[in-house]
């Protein structure tokens, strides 16, 4: 009599046993597969960095140049902008209340929304002409859905952005 109690008591037992292991797995699957995405996020941020640095790259090595470069980043962040953060703003609005804070970093090209691009909110792109981009507006910003005109002229030393 003893053993028929211990059976019964015993299957519920293993098969409560197995469904709390089945549920954890498939939190930690869950938890795995988040951190993947945002891994990937975070390369497609750092490789449109890499991709605006070739594309300037290849511009001033030529003589003059007028390429179009289309601007691939992760959904969430909407604009590009870039700017001279220690010169004269003249477009004050939501582009510039996003980046005003990072004016203590070398740097000349900004993602909005900062909290979207992964840590990595600002960059300093080589060889561009920051002060002929913002001669009309700083920040000069662009929509992600719009893409980028990168020019350089026949005499000009550095590239600029429309």
């Amino acid at each position: 009599m003893e053993k028929r109690g211990q059976q019964t008591m015993g299957m519920p037992f293993g098969m409560i046993f197995a469904i709390i292991l089945i549920v954890v797995f498939v939190v930690i699957a869950g938890i795995a597969v988040s951190g993947f995405l945002d891994i990937g996020k975070t390369a497609g941020v750092g490789m449109f960095y890499d991709e605006l640095q070739n594309a300037v790259d290849g511009a001033m090595r030529g003589q003059s140049s007028d390429t179009e470069f289309e601007i691939d980043l992760p959904g969430d962040i909407k604009i590009v902008c870039f700017a001279n953060l220690s010169g004269v703003i003249t477009n004050y609005g939501a582009e510039y209340d996003a980046i005003r804070n990072y004016d203590v970093y070398d740097a000349n090209v900004f993602l909005v929304p900062p909290e979207y691009a992964k840590g990595m909110q600002w960059k300093k792109i080589e060889h561009l002409n920051v002060s002929h981009i913002t001669r009309m507006q700083n920040p000069y910003c662009v929509d992600v859905d719009v893409g980028l005109r990168i020019r350089k002229g026949f005499y000009d030393r550095l590239v600029w952005v429309e």
